[in-house]
């Protein structure tokens, strides 16, 4: 019994620390308040006894945080027994505490001092980190009496960035390695090499840069249009960073604990490496640095000749001399093998090696890359695809394709990060389509990156080890300026930081989106340009099939909202109607509503428009059965009254793989209309185009039908632009059934990455009025 109320006592003190919380982020392990505060002054004094030059750096650093709050500018003084009453006191702990690691640190904050201690100089910049934002969330001086006691979950704390794809200038680069340190991340992955843009000066071999960095100006299409260039003389779109720019940049962000690991792209993604050194393909072919988006990737390295590891060891070799890391990134993803196949040479390696396909090929040339980089003290790491036929225990894997491929590499005795593009990819949307820049297709809210859990549950204990924590990607499609790339990762950056740094346990949505007002106040005073579409207001509806009516129930990810919203298609404010509950739309509407904060929106309003009319809620049948995958809101997806977004993953289109769709609606009894409407979708890049045409039949019994109508797009399936377009046929007339048919193109058109492959035909509301 004694034990039972012991344990009972210790659970809920353990829930009372957890229940008091703190103003920082990420959300550290353990925080006990005390009474009182300490309050900085012209006096304060940063206590530190700097032994060698990092310590040195470290505390150079702990001033200008502290000053960026306070405007005080602290005078570095060593401690003694005597100084520490009215100062801030750092110290490196002898001997060293196991509880906190090499990244932890605690910080006790009384009413006549404060003092940090770690046993790195990484956990006092983490501790400082605190410190400064204690400091930025109250008044700049005033630190909450309290003791912290802190240390990352992770071990490998990540944000990628692709120059590739678009150029970006290096004092951007120094900005987001601010940005990975400003979260206590501590992982800088540079994807530096693509088929769109070599960026890594290679002094043995120049042409990469005098040719790979440079491609065609296309900037004027959409990514997935670009077309090859037809002349050499046309414009150039490009750059490169020299080997001292880079040089510069390791160690500006080993000051601040940031580890910055290159990725050198092999064997696939090097068209720009190609267009360079034709001769290391297995063609020999010069194509020129690709513009835009190309699929499937074919125009790789080749594993049959021995110039191509040459050629590769010698670019290696300066990458290692510019890159200190443990780890080198050496892709590996995405490699379409047709070309190996043709090839006589990489036919004959796979013989002399006894490989049985091209799979094992690959994996013969990533080992062989691997005891490269393990010969001169390195380690590989690459995407999850190396895998793929066999890999050397050392290696490390970097889960994209979800989390199954880092749960196979755990249990085969892989190290793993965690990368998964279902929570990790920053170029996804990540508010609603009509009111974001334009982004890769798939949808990743803030909310949902909280979400993320790096372990998955299938991994015993033993395996758990092998995963050393997550990190986030952003690839450049359609990020061309530093100040698109900031949008695009904050705050979502925030929440990833909390995931990898924060215990699992203390991790909380509400309490965490109540921190985040004070981080975007930090954003705000750092001029950083970050997104607010977790203030977007969603209007969520429910069919009432009975009633033939639409219940809609507004929501955010914002903490503690006041909403304001309008049904008659009026610009919402802070005098519109308050959201206190769903409401029901009974007529055709058009649904707008804001956060208000402040007396102001905090972002644009979405609109959304609810059609009621004669077909709602009425059954419908399908000839061909739409994909399981888009299948929208199910059976009366056509009839809900609800249209689809720009976005064709929104939960609101029905999808048709190469078949038409041929939709016959039951209005229950004969009745009286004439308009029939029916939206589409085309989307180049996602291999969705529009109908051929439609075709509009009524009738009164089900069975004999005639033609009302038909109406043709005259929009071509090469228009790349993603656009949605209504199909209508206006005649009056009178029946039960009304059949609509919708014809699919078929097949992607000529040019086109999916050529000759089934096209996708997508449809949202057929609307009978």
């Amino acid at each position: 019994m004694r034990k039972q109320i012991l344990l009972l006592a210790l659970l809920l003190i353990n829930a009372a620390v957890f229940a008091q919380t703190i103003d920082v982020i990420p959300k550290p392990v353990s925080f006990e308040k005390h009474d009182g505060n300490f309050t900085l002054n012209s006096s304060t004094r940063l206590l530190f006894n700097q032994n060698n030059e990092d310590e040195k750096v470290l505390a150079e650093m702990a001033v200008q945080l502290i000053a960026d709050a306070s405007g005080l500018n602290l005078k570095v003084q060593t401690p003694n027994s005597n100084t520490q009453e009215g100062n801030i006191t750092l110290q490196l702990n002898q001997p060293y505490n196991e509880q906190i690691g090499t990244e932890g640190y605690q910080l006790e904050v009384r009413n006549d001092r404060v003092f940090l201690n770690a046993n790195t100089t990484a956990g006092l910049y983490y501790g400082v980190q605190t410190i400064w934002q204690m400091l930025t969330a109250a008044d700049g001086k005033t630190l909450s009496g309290g003791d912290i006691t802190d240390s990352p979950r992770f071990s490998w704390r990540g944000m990628h960035l692709d120059v590739s794809r678009h150029f970006l200038p290096v004092e951007f680069i120094y900005k987001y390695i601010d940005y990975i340190a400003l979260h206590k991340m501590n992982v800088f992955h540079w994807h530096l090499v693509d088929d769109q843009g070599w960026r890594i000066e290679i002094k043995k071999y120049p042409k990469l840069t005098e040719v790979g960095a440079w491609r065609a100006d296309r900037e004027d299409l959409d990514w997935q249009a670009r077309k090859e260039p037809v002349k050499e003389s046309e414009s150039k779109y490009g750059g490169f960073y020299t080997q001292e720019e880079i040089q510069s940049v390791v160690a500006y962000a080993q000051k601040k604990h940031v580890t910055v690991i290159p990725e050198i792209e092999m064997p696939a993604h090097v068209m720009s490496a190609l267009a360079a050194y034709p001769e290391y393909s297995c063609t020999g072919e010069y194509i020129p640095v690709p513009p835009g988006g190309i699929w499937p990737i074919t125009h790789i390295y080749c594993a049959g000749k021995e110039e191509t590891f040459n050629f590769l060891e010698d670019v290696l070799s300066e990458v290692m001399d510019l890159f200190p890391s443990r780890y080198i990134h050496i892709g590996g993803d995405e490699a379409t093998k047709t070309e190996w196949e043709k090839c006589e040479l990489c036919q004959q390696r796979m013989k002399d090696e006894h490989l049985a396909d091209e799979h094992e090929l690959q994996a013969y040339f990533i080992k062989r890359i691997e005891k490269f980089l393990n010969n001169h003290g390195r380690q590989l790491i690459g995407w999850d695809e190396i895998l793929e036929g066999g890999l050397n225990p050392s290696a490390t894997i970097m889960s994209w394709r979800g989390s199954a491929p880092g749960t196979k590499a755990a249990k085969l005795g892989h190290d793993v990060v965690m990368s998964p593009a279902s929570h990790c990819y920053f170029d996804y949307y990540q508010g609603d389509r009509s009111l974001e820049p334009q982004a890769f297709s798939g949808h990743i809210t803030l909310k949902k990156v909280y979400g993320f859990e790096p372990v998955p549950e299938e991994l015993s204990a033993e395996e758990t080890k092998h995963i050393l924590g997550g990190q986030a990607n952003l690839w450049t499609e359609y990020v061309p300026t530093g100040e698109h790339a900031e949008y695009m990762v904050m705050p979502r950056m925030t929440a990833l930081a909390e995931v990898l740094w924060s215990t699992k346990e203390s991790r909380d949505w509400g309490d965490f989106s109540k921190r985040l007002e004070s981080q975007y106040k930090r954003f705000d005073k750092l001029g950083i340009n970050y997104a607010t579409s977790a203030f977007q207001v969603s209007a969520d509806p429910e069919l009432n099939v009975d009633k033939k009516i639409i219940k809609v129930k507004l929501s955010t990810e914002a903490w503690q909202p006041e909403i304001r919203y309008t049904t008659d298609g009026s610009e919402p404010g802070i005098n519109s109607t308050k959201y206190t509950g769903p409401f029901e739309i009974t007529s055709t509407s058009t649904v707008k509503a804001v956060v208000v904060k402040n007396g102001k929106p905090m972002s644009k309003a979405l609109a959304t428009p609810f059609f009621i009319h004669k077909a709602i809620a009425c059954p419908v049948s399908l000839k061909y059965p739409n994909s399981k995958y888009y299948n929208a809101g199910g059976d009366l997806a056509l009839v809900d009254g609800i249209k689809g977004s720009i976005n064709h993953s929104d939960g609101n289109w029905k999808g048709f793989n190469g078949d038409d769709m041929v939709a016959t609606v039951d209005l229950g009894e004969t009745k009286l209309f004439s308009t029939v409407n029916v939206g589409t979708l085309q989307n180049y890049g996602a291999w969705i185009f529009y109908p051929g045409e439609m075709i509009v039949e009524t009738s009164n019994d089900g069975q004999n039908f005639k033609q009302l109508g038909r109406v043709k797009n005259k929009v071509s399936p090469s228009n790349s632009k993603t656009q949605i377009q209504d199909l209508e046929v206006k005649k009056k007339t009178s029946a039960r059934y009304v059949r609509v048919t919708l014809k699919n193109l078929g097949t992607c058109p000529k040019g086109h990455a999916g050529e000759g492959k089934a096209a996708w035909l997508f449809a949202d509301e057929i609307t009978i009025e």
